[in-house]
């Protein structure tokens, strides 16, 4: 939360030291307020999952998937993706309650009839998942590992410990982050990304304009909203107005205070997402995670639905859940 905080004040400021006045509509602004209010409908759904309900969860679906289908192909993979993991959650919350449940009990026969409902509503998210992510090529790369980590979190119903997964984490996303900048900072494209039709070199001129007007404010950036009508680009084709890439976009407009804030933003979730049990902590920040990694070559935060279900992913994994000893020492 203090993070959110601080990351919108920043906003804020950074607007009022640049040349371009403050919007309110702003993606930053409501990317950041969809993040929170998934977070709070996360917390709901989970809570009325654990019931046995699956009403209010398939309304949810039904209503995101209907917003993610007619938008930018790329946003609507990645809601796809965090589809794919919250199926995994869901799931597992499943066969938890499932355990749980003496087997002679007087609710048994109510119980198996909840569990057989969640579990058609738990199919039918993954297959608007798998059917959404299907649509981008980054979304497959990264909702493939998601899934394969939902399963074995499920079936094993264990995971690795919260500090080596964090650090797993931040890690990859850094990497992912670096080799954006390397790829933005060389004086040609390399040939193999071209040709694979996702990369093209219209990213590569955008990440150099987004370098070039970065390194004019390093510190404090150039204030949002300022790519755009720096980048001859961006500002003549519609559909190429943003960097399409969170990083550059941010270290650009909102500089390494910017940065340093969206990093807390990152820590702040996988550290909200670990919260829970071991197996929960592994699926929500695997899918934390990979919509971070997608972030760094896509401008996922043009569209509210996909920091959304972020939020729900995360709300469903670190609200209401006791802390354990061994997230309290990290």
């Amino acid at each position: 939360m203090i993070a959110l905080i601080l990351w919108c004040g920043w906003i804020v400021i950074a607007s009022l030291l640049s040349q371009y006045p403050f919007d309110v509509r702003s993606p930053y602004l409501v990317s950041t307020v969809g993040l929170f209010v998934g977070g709070v409908v996360g917390s709901f759904l989970r809570t009325r999952w654990l019931r046995g309900g699956g009403i209010s969860f398939l309304v949810v679906l039904l209503g995101v998937t209907a917003v993610s289908l007619p938008i930018y192909a790329n946003a609507s993979a990645a809601v796809g993706g965090l589809f794919v993991a919250l199926a995994g959650l869901a799931t597992h919350d499943v066969r938890t309650k499932w355990q749980e449940t003496p087997p002679n009990s007087s609710g048994t026969t109510n119980a198996k009839y909840r569990a057989r409902w969640q579990a058609i509503v738990v199919a039918l998210t993954l297959l608007i998942g798998v059917h959404l992510a299907l649509g981008s090529q980054a979304a497959i790369v990264l909702t493939f590992p998601v899934l394969v980590t939902a399963v074995l979190a499920v079936w094993e119903q264990t995971g690795l410990s919260k500090r080596s997964l964090i650090i797993a984490c931040v890690l990859l996303v850094v990497v992912a982050a670096c080799v954006v900048v390397f790829l933005g900072s060389r004086n040609t494209w390399p040939g193999w990304l071209a040709d694979s039709g996702s990369l093209s070199g219209a990213r590569h001129t955008l990440w150099s304009d987004a370098l070039s007007l970065w390194a004019t404010q390093p510190l404090i950036g150039a204030g949002p909203g300022a790519f755009t009508p720096s980048s001859e680009l961006a500002s003549e084709v519609p559909s190429l107005a943003s960097v399409h890439s969170l990083p550059l976009q941010v270290g650009s407009e909102l500089g390494l205070v910017g940065i340093v804030l969206l990093g807390a933003l990152l820590v702040g979730g996988l550290l909200f997402a670990a919260r829970g049990s071991r197996p929960v902590a592994l699926i929500a920040t695997a899918a934390w995670t990979a919509l971070a990694v997608h972030s760094t070559i896509d401008h996922l935060e043009d569209f509210p639905v996909v920091a959304l279900m972020g939020g729900v992913i995360l709300g469903w994994s670190g609200f209401r859940t006791r802390t354990s000893r061994a997230f309290r020492v990290l």
